[in-house]
């Protein structure tokens, strides 16, 4: 959406031009999720040159009265088509701003409106009106930042291999970004220990379970001592002992809940290390609802009397521009089901018959789709040119090869006919919030 506006409002570098952008605001994350972008036409301009544009009054009421129903937040965007660098508001935008701030405060008034200046190296944003700038990503099958200073400052000399490889800019992106982790059992205390060298420094680690014995042949950095402790714990050692000013912050709760999940549509990036496919179904709507990107991953170790006859593993990254779980197929809608309910439900559920039975479960083969969902994320926020968002492993024939999937025309999750850039304007599929003495 940004590349093809600032394409159109840049085409003519020789008058400044202006488009709309409608735009969902999240009052809990304090962000705003644009899902429409409409350049002006020439007939809404009273006049326009090279530093200025005036739009018709009745152009903005025609704005206001498709913004106000529908509750958006408007974005007035123009264009500083001769600035260099990223460009910056002038005195004149300042001035212009506060006779239409004051416009659509009381015109729509359920929206939190903005203004973009779009100039040819990118972008800068706020609230229109206010002086404080506002970060623009854009979030597709990479997550860019379109506008500067909101970049940590990284300590490059200590990551200084990984600094020869993605540039400086890459290694300060990684630093940047808070990055949820949903499951740290085989699969996730792999991952977060992998993060954490490569300059992560804001993690939220969500998993309910505890430390079991049979868990010590996979969790990384778990020992016969962290029995009973909860596995979010040790994935927080583990991320201490390579980094110990990251902050970490501890949900050893299901993702499912309606406050956890809420939680982590605060969050920059996350991945989904778990096998559930009740998990699958919210984070994977949560990636395209409230465009906070996912890498999902699964491994699967089948064996049939007695001899191992496959060896598999998928790692697939949701994002808008991405087929969603439910395109490909990787969903069991009666699996998720079961999984939804509560404890209570499950014991009265008559077709709920016999245990779970338990799967066979390697790290290093763990360990493998660990490393590929991480490469794959740098290749999404850095320049490592790691371009494949949806990749098969077969442990048998040693291959790991790249696939793709199609995008099904009007699928409730991943497209505009669903849940897509909708925000909490959209109900996610959680389970609601019990209470935690």
């Amino acid at each position: 959406m940004f590349d093809n506006l600032a394409s159109d409002l840049l085409g003519d570098r020789s008058v400044e031009s202006c488009a709309i952008v409608y735009a969902k605001h999240e009052m809990a994350t304090g962000t705003w999720i644009a899902h429409a972008a409409t350049p002006v036409p020439d007939s809404a301009y009273v006049r326009r040159d090279a530093i200025s544009a005036v739009l018709r009054a009745a152009y903005l009421v025609e704005v206001a009265n498709q913004a106000r129903p529908a509750r958006d937040s408007v974005v007035l965007v123009h264009t500083h088509p001769m600035e260099t660098g990223f460009p910056r508001f002038s005195p004149i935008d300042d001035d212009g701003e506060i006779a239409l701030a004051d416009y659509f405060d009381r015109r729509v008034p359920n929206g939190v409106h903005l203004a973009m200046v779009i100039g040819p190296d990118g972008c800068r944003a706020r609230r229109l009106g206010h002086k404080t700038d506002i970060p623009v990503w854009d979030v597709g099958k990479r997550l860019v930042s379109r506008s500067s200073n909101v970049f940590a400052v990284a300590a490059e000399a200590l990551h200084d291999r990984q600094v020869r490889a993605f540039g400086s800019s890459g290694q300060r992106i990684v630093a940047s970004l808070r990055v949820g982790v949903v499951g740290v059992g085989g699969t996730g205390s792999v991952l977060v220990q992998q993060l954490a060298h490569l300059g992560v420094s804001d993690f939220t680690l969500v998993d309910p379970d505890v430390v079991e014995p049979t868990n010590l042949n996979r969790l990384a950095c778990a020992g016969i001592a962290d029995v009973g402790q909860p596995k979010t714990l040790v994935a927080e050692r583990s991320i201490r002992t390579v980094a110990p000013a990251a902050r970490v912050r501890r949900l050893d709760r299901d993702v499912v809940e309606e406050d956890v999940a809420h939680e982590l549509t605060k969050l920059d990036f996350l991945f989904l290390c778990t096998d559930s496919h009740a998990s699958r179904a919210v984070i994977g709507q949560l990636a395209y609802q409230h465009l906070v990107p996912v890498i999902d991953m699964g491994v699967s170790v089948t064996v049939r009397d007695g001899a191992v006859t496959h060896i598999t593993g998928r790692t697939q990254m949701l994002s808008p521009g991405l087929p969603c779980l439910t395109c490909t197929g990787a969903l069991d809608g009666e699996q998720i089901r079961r999984e939804m309910l509560t404890p209570e439900q499950r014991a009265a559920d008559p077709y709920l018959l016999g245990a779970h039975e338990p799967q066979p479960a390697v790290m290093s083969i763990n360990s493998t789709m660990a490393s590929l969902a991480v490469t794959m994320f740098l290749g999404a926020v850095t320049p490592m040119p790691a371009n494949s968002r949806f990749q098969l492993y077969d442990g048998i024939r040693g291959t790991v090869r790249p696939t793709t999937a199609r995008i099904v025309h009007g699928c409730l999750v991943c497209s505009h006919a669903g849940a897509l850039a909708k925000g909490s304007f959209w109900p996610l599929p959680i389970r609601p919030a019990t209470r935690h003495d």
